[in-house]
């Protein structure tokens, strides 16, 4: 008889949203990434408090070694899992992600983030949209010595 696990609203709302976009996890208690079945794109999970935000769009920490990641216990597999995807996300040069608010349930299925992964040091970041940059003032005709 198969046992029958409880999960946490986060862990239940993560693995649905995965659900959703056509994502079979290996690891559903505790996966933060897959890939899609029906064109291998991998899709990863992300939590919108650890979302960064610059001049340059947004970030966010993907995978890094155990003495980096975060500070809770490592889960072996589900750690290893994510290295891989991060590797094949940065080989394919393209993912998708989602963010995960807490508890609360996920981003809706239609809302995916189309990420760029790279590698900085040992670790693996997903990069996506792009601010609007801070202009310097137009210089005028006049200012700059020309005649109109």
């Amino acid at each position: 008889m198969a046992e029958i696990l409880s999960l946490p609203n986060a862990e239940v709302s993560r693995a649905r949203a995965f659900h959703q976009r056509g994502v079979i996890l290996a690891f559903p208690a505790r996966s933060r990434s897959g890939l899609r079945s029906d064109d291998g794109m991998v899709v990863f999970a992300m939590v919108a408090s650890q979302v960064r935000s610059d001049d340059w769009g947004f970030s966010c920490l993907l995978w890094a070694p155990a003495a980096r990641a975060a500070r809770a216990p490592r889960d072996v597999p589900s750690h290893a899992e994510r290295l891989a995807h991060c590797r094949l996300a940065l080989r394919d040069g393209m993912a998708e992600g989602f963010l995960v608010y807490g508890d609360e349930a996920a981003a809706p299925a239609g809302e995916a983030l189309a990420l760029r992964v790279v590698k900085a040091g040992s670790e693996y970041w997903a990069k996506w949209g792009a601010a609007t940059r801070a202009m310097a003032p137009a210089r005028s005709a006049c200012a700059a010595g020309v005649r109109v």
